[in-house]
């Protein structure tokens, strides 16, 4: 199996926000303004339609870089990348390791991460996908933790104290009854943005001799420093 690794992020039409697009859906949330965003099977097609044809001729750990102008305002990486632990590097044996489980767990340090089969509609999209590894549903994505418990935030017309636990973006104040927008600060402490994050495409039957040339995929270790796996 030859192994498609993408990252992905758009610009959200309602808000400008930079928004992660680290798995296949068809319908994904602005973590800044909580707008729903559609992403339709056939914006899918047309995004990528080279990666079939082109990750296997991909020699490994080749890859390629590209901003789309289109339906949505898009960076998009993509390459030959067989997928690894993303806490301790150690590459995964899909073939022992995978016995149809939703997640494979590092023998190693124990990490889980999400395995799935790729869905009808991606199947249809990109020729030859079988597996979807690294993308959590989006009801279970993990994001970075943020603040605990309520917190307590002066309404801004009467002062007095609201406890705010992130349910909500707007808020009613219990003493004057003014409907009170949380700022982007306080928002983003309760709900922290997301890290681009990289996840993978099984391809199927895909046996292509690879080109002689190309440009190396450069891994991020959790500090952002740069390694060439």
């Amino acid at each position: 199996m030859i192994w498609a690794a993408l990252e992905i992020s758009i610009k959200c039409p309602h808000c400008d926000s930079p928004v992660h697009v680290d798995g296949p859906y068809t319908e994904i949330l602005c973590g800044s303004c909580q707008s729903p965003i559609e992403f339709p099977p056939e914006i899918w097609k047309d995004m990528l339609e080279d990666v079939s044809s082109e990750v296997p001729a991909m020699k490994p750990k080749e890859g390629s870089n590209s901003t789309i102008f289109g339906h949505f305002n898009m960076s998009l990486m993509y390459g030959r990348r067989d997928p690894f632990c993303k806490k301790c590097k150690r590459d995964f044996d899909i073939e022992k390791e995978y016995q149809g489980q939703d997640t494979l767990v590092c023998p190693d340090c124990g990490e889980k991460t999400p395995i799935f089969p790729a869905p009808d509609w991606l199947k249809e999209a990109i020729h030859g996908s079988t597996l979807v590894l690294g993308a959590w549903p989006m009801s279970d994505s993990v994001e970075e933790k943020g603040l605990s418990g309520p917190v307590a935030f002066a309404c801004p017309k009467c002062a007095g104290s609201l406890m705010i636990d992130g349910t909500d973006r707007l808020v009613k104040c219990g003493y004057c009854e003014t409907n009170v927008y949380l700022p982007d600060d306080l928002w983003l402490r309760l709900h922290p943005a997301k890290k681009k994050g990289r996840w993978y495409i099984g391809l199927d039957g895909a046996k292509v001799d690879p080109p002689e040339d190309g440009e190396a995929i450069v891994e991020d270790d959790e500090d952002g420093e740069e390694e060439d796996k």
